[in-house]
């Protein structure tokens, strides 16, 4: 499958980026009273259970200002002149253009579902056709992703000094898994520090307080007093939280360390400040760490432990196990003194 000839580019044609862009307007929609394509992703959006980071990550997808210059370059205004095959089009042209082919598959498969939602929704007829399920794309390279060494989370822990909250911040990532949209959005009442075991409610994120990425309340177990970088946690924090958290109306547990000028109050640590925290840590340290890295040292650590995928998938927030397998980092080691212990040996 060839790609339609482009005929005239304009900024929408540089490199890729995540800008969305506003639809061209055209007398096409009014003659013909169809929807146009973005009417129709943003219908389709709004038919489906999709958490608001999950809504602006498909926004920046299908709506950026690539797709609506591709689109206007060739004559496509409303959703029956977007076919399978002008669908299939623009991912050969993304692909031609150096697009990652993860990227590729996350834009067909977003495509594909626009295209049930157009065959079951009437005034919606668009994508028709089968070309974009027979596209072939690039295969598809699985990274492994790379967890911390014990060694790795006692020099970050470290690395974060005297101050009480950043090595907090660094331990809930490591004990709990939480994303950091889950960790900023904590609360004073998400903590269960007197229950044994104690534990965290994860309810919801900064984007939406009330509803986490997969849409469901979990409860992680805390109370790691026995051995590890994890011993005392839930004594220090209710340490920090009776003596060194700033006083402030805010219930988020994690406050900025500076002050609003306008109120004076310390307001509710931000993802952005989260990243900032991390590069601090990252040069102090010497270990390359983010917010995703440490859940996967959460999910490693844990499922060569032996806690069950079951228990894991629980407490990761994730819909499926397969979910769960892409979060694990291979260890030899691991490895080995599991199948010892299955022959009745020992691993040292």
């Amino acid at each position: 499958m060839s790609s339609t000839a482009i005929t005239r580019a304009g900024d929408w044609d540089r490199p890729i980026g995540r800008r969305l862009a506003q639809e061209p307007k055209s007398t096409a929609t009014l003659a013909t009273q169809k929807p146009t394509v973005g009417a129709a992703i943003r219908a389709w959006i709004a038919s489906q259970p999709y958490a608001p980071t999950t809504v602006r990550k498909v926004r920046e997808q299908l709506e950026s200002k690539r797709a609506l210059g591709w689109r206007a370059a060739h004559g496509i205004v409303t959703i029956d002149q977007f076919t399978a095959a002008a669908a299939a089009d623009y991912i050969v042209y993304l692909r031609d253009r150096g697009a990652a082919p993860a990227t590729l598959r996350k834009i067909r498969n977003l495509l594909n579902g626009l295209a049930a939602f157009c065959a079951e929704t009437p005034g919606y007829e668009g994508l028709v056709g089968d070309e974009l399920r027979r596209l072939r794309l690039p295969k598809l390279v699985e990274r492994i992703p790379q967890a911390l060494t014990e060694e790795d989370c006692l020099r970050l822990i470290s690395a974060a000094g005297p101050s009480a909250r950043d090595r907090l911040i660094v331990e809930t990532f490591l004990l709990t898994g939480v994303r950091v949209s889950e960790l900023c959005a904590l609360t004073l009442d998400s903590l269960h520090l007197e229950s044994r075991p104690a534990y965290i409610h994860v309810r919801g994120s900064v984007h939406d307080p009330d509803r986490t990425k997969n849409s469901s309340e979990r409860d992680i177990i805390i109370d790691y007093d026995a051995h590890g970088f994890g011993r005392g946690y839930a004594g220090r924090l209710r340490t920090y939280i009776a003596k060194e958290r700033p006083a402030s109306y805010h219930r988020e547990l994690f406050l900025a360390e500076r002050c609003e000028t306008r109120t004076g109050e310390h307001t509710p640590l931000t993802i952005i400040g989260i990243q900032r925290l991390m590069t601090r840590l990252k040069i102090a340290s010497g270990v390359h760490c983010n917010p995703h890295r440490l859940r996967h040292t959460f999910a490693t650590r844990c499922a060569d432990n032996d806690v069950p995928m079951f228990q894991l998938q629980e407490a990761l927030g994730h819909k499926s196990l397969d979910m769960v397998r892409r979060y694990y980092t291979f260890s030899k080691r691991a490895m080995a003194r599991g199948f010892y212990r299955a022959f009745g040996a020992s691993y040292h």
